[in-house]
C-alpha cells in the first residue's frame, strides 16, 4: 500500500507542480520519447541479466508493491514453532519431530501455527536443519556454519533482481539524454520554421531528459530500494530461525534457545520478554 500511495504523491506533485503555473499537460505526453527511453532500457536489461535474474524481476517488483509479508505476528507464530518443536524433541527425541518434518504440510504441531508454516523460506530453513537432527549428524558448531552458508547463498541470491533494478534506474537519466539529443537533431530540421513550431520541438526533446530523470528517482529507484528492504526481512527471519536452532544444538533448553532466537529479532517487530513466555506457555499447552 505504502508503494502505490508513494507513487501516486510522486505524480501528483509532478503534474499539479507542472500545470499550476500554466504548463500544458498535452507537451509531456511524448510516446516516442518514452519509447525511446524504455526500449532502450528494456533491452540493455535484457542483454546484461541472466534468465534467472530477469525471471526474479517482476515478482520481486509486485512483493516491493504488497510488501514482505514479515510482521510480529509472523515472528511470535515462528517462536511458537520452534518452541513446541523444541519441547517435543527435548521429551520425546529426535523421533518425535520425524514425521512433522517429512510431511511439514500435514503436521498437526506446524499448522497450529500457520503464518510460520505457510512460509517457504523457514520452512525450507527449519525443516532441512532438523533432517539434520533426525539424522544424528549435526553438532552447534557445524549447524552454524551450514546455516550461515545456507543464508548468505540466499541472501545474495535475492538481492540480484533489486541490484538489476537499481542499475535499471541508474541507466534512465542516460537514455533521457539520448531521447533528448535524438528530438534536438529533429528539431535541426525545422530551424527555418516559426519559433511556436522550433519550441515545440525543442519542448519535447526536453520532456525525454525529464522522463528519464524522473523514472529514475521518482519511481524505479524506490521500487528497488524497496525489494531490497523485503530481501533483508526475509534474511532476519532465517537468522532468528538460526539462532534458535543453533543454541538448541548447544544443549540449551528450549526456552532459553527461544530467547536467543527473540534477541536477533528487529526491535520493529521483537516480542517483549513476557510474550515470549506466553508464547512458550500457548506452545506447551497446544
Amino acid at each position: 500500500m505504502g508503494v502505490i500511495l508513494g507513487v501516486i504523491g510522486v505524480l501528483g506533485s509532478v503534474l499539479i507542480g507542472f500545470v499550476g503555473p500554466g504548463g500544458p499537460v498535452g507537451v509531456l505526453l511524448q510516446p516516442y520519447e518514452f519509447l525511446v527511453i524504455a526500449g532502450g532500457i528494456g533491452f540493455t536489461v535484457l542483454i546484461s541479466q541472466p534468465g534467472p535474474v530477469l525471471k526474479a524481476i517482476m515478482p520481486g517488483v509486485i512483493g516491493a508493491i504488497k510488501g514482505s509479508g514479515v510482521s510480529k505476528a509472523l515472528y511470535k507464530d515462528l517462536l511458537g514453532l520452534m518452541g513446541i518443536v523444541f519441547d517435543t524433541m527435548r521429551r520425546e527425541g529426535v523421533l518425535g519431530i520425524e514425521g512433522d518434518i517429512s510431511n511439514p504440510h500435514q503436521s498437526a504441531k506446524f499448522n497450529k501455527y500457520p503464518l510460520a508454516a505457510h512460509d517457504h523460506h523457514i520452512m525450507d530453513t527449519f525443516c532441512s536443519a532438523l533432517r539434520l537432527f533426525v539424522d544424528g549428524v549435526v553438532n552447534a558448531f557445524e549447524l552454524d556454519r551450514l546455516l550461515d552458508s545456507e543464508i548468505e547463498t540466499h541472501h545474495e541470491e535475492a538481492l540480484l533482481a533489486p541490484t538489476a533494478i537499481k542499475t535499471m534506474a541508474d541507466s534512465f537519466p542516460a537514455m533521457g539524454i539520448v531521447a533528448a539529443v535524438l528530438g534536438i537533431i529533429i528539431t535541426m530540421q525545422y530551424l527555418d520554421g516559426p519559433p511556436t513550431e522550433i519550441g515545440h520541438h525543442v519542448g519535447a526533446a526536453l520532456v525525454g531528459t525529464m522522463l528519464g530523470i524522473f523514472l529514475s528517482y521518482g519511481l524505479v529507484g524506490p521500487v528497488g530500494t524497496k525489494m531490497e528492504h523485503n530481501v533483508r526481512d526475509v534474511t532476519n527471519l532465517l537468522k532468528c530461525v538460526k539462532a534458535g536452532l543453533v543454541s538448541f544444538a548447544g544443549g540449551a533448553p528450549p526456552a532459553v534457545a527461544l530467547e536467543f532466537a527473540r534477541k536477533t529479532i528487529p526491535s520493529a517487530f521483537r516480542p517483549t520478554a513476557e510474550e515470549l513466555e506466553e508464547i512458550i506457555k500457548e506452545s506447551k499447552k497446544k
